[in-house]
């Protein structure tokens, strides 16, 4: 990296535990820079990637596949931290851009299916999820609690699993459903850590809520809330096999307000507490 390239930087560096290094996505770095001049990056020794958007101003993503135009909306770029990268500011601007570094096992096969080596941009409908994910690793971090490496792999599955779905790469079994019921179930299965609320969800499928409703309905899809309620419950679920997350730290990763509450939710969705679920899994 240049000397001279970053004026100024809010990063937060982060050294994957062993077993996170083998097993799952992993953290190198997250914060936001502030770029000044070209910034310039060599390949880097091991297989990662920096997932990033642009906060403000306006500049250059150059690389291997070509060059890309970097401004603030509703985009994100995915680079092979493998490969050489500039970043560069337009004339007499700055360029502040925000993300994370990370890394994980068979990362080069995502940037193989992604094809980032020819396009690394990706323009999402949902930027809050951005937001929201850079917000959550942040506090991860910062806090470690108990669990918290996996609950960094969570977060990353999920918004990995939305730029897939930007670009088509997963098959949907819903392909015939009508587009607005596809976008806003895409969105929870994208992010089911999300308290979603019924005005953006209409939001999402870009209709009004009575409209988006009664298709939910026409498509046989049972109702809006159903299908959220079923999304809570696989991951309270998945949360659920990590031993190391206690009955409160599910409950406050799927955004209840108590712990009392996420167990009346369970209990009553799959017959069985929290603590008895766990019972019932092997080993």
């Amino acid at each position: 990296m240049s000397a001279t390239g970053i004026s100024s930087e809010k990063l937060s560096f982060v050294d994957p535990s062993p077993i996170a290094r083998r097993l799952l996505w992993h953290l190198f770095s997250i914060g936001s820079r502030r770029i000044a001049d070209a910034d310039k990056h060599e390949s880097y020794e091991k297989p990662g990637a920096h997932l990033f958007w642009v906060q403000s101003g306006e500049g250059e993503l150059q690389h291997e596949s070509g060059h890309f135009q970097l401004k603030a909306g509703k985009k994100v770029w995915l680079v092979d931290m493998a490969r050489p990268r500039t970043y560069v500011p337009s004339p007499g601007r700055h360029l502040t851009i925000a993300g994370f570094r990370f890394g994980g096992p068979g990362l080069e096969f995502w940037h193989q299916e992604i094809k980032g080596d020819q396009n690394s941009e990706f323009t999402l409908d949902d930027f809050g999820l951005v937001k929201q994910t850079q917000s959550e690793l942040q506090r991860l971090v910062r806090r470690q609690p108990v669990g918290w490496e996996w609950q960094v792999h969570v977060v990353i599955t999920n918004i990995l699993g939305q730029l897939l779905m930007s670009r088509g790469l997963l098959v949907s079994p819903h392909a015939e459903l009508p587009p607005p019921v596809v976008r806003v179930l895409n969105a929870i299965s994208g992010n089911p850590l999300r308290d979603w609320k019924a005005k953006e969800l209409a939001m999402v499928g870009k209709v009004s809520y009575s409209g988006l409703r009664a298709l939910f309905h026409k498509s046989g899809q049972g109702t809006i809330h159903q299908h959220i309620q079923r999304a809570r419950l696989d991951q309270a679920r998945l949360l659920l096999t990590d031993r190391r997350l206690s009955v409160k730290d599910v409950a406050q990763q799927l955004n209840f307000s108590s712990e009392f509450y996420f167990s009346h939710f369970f209990r009553h969705h799959s017959g069985l507490s929290p603590t008895e679920f766990r019972k019932h899994l092997k080993g």
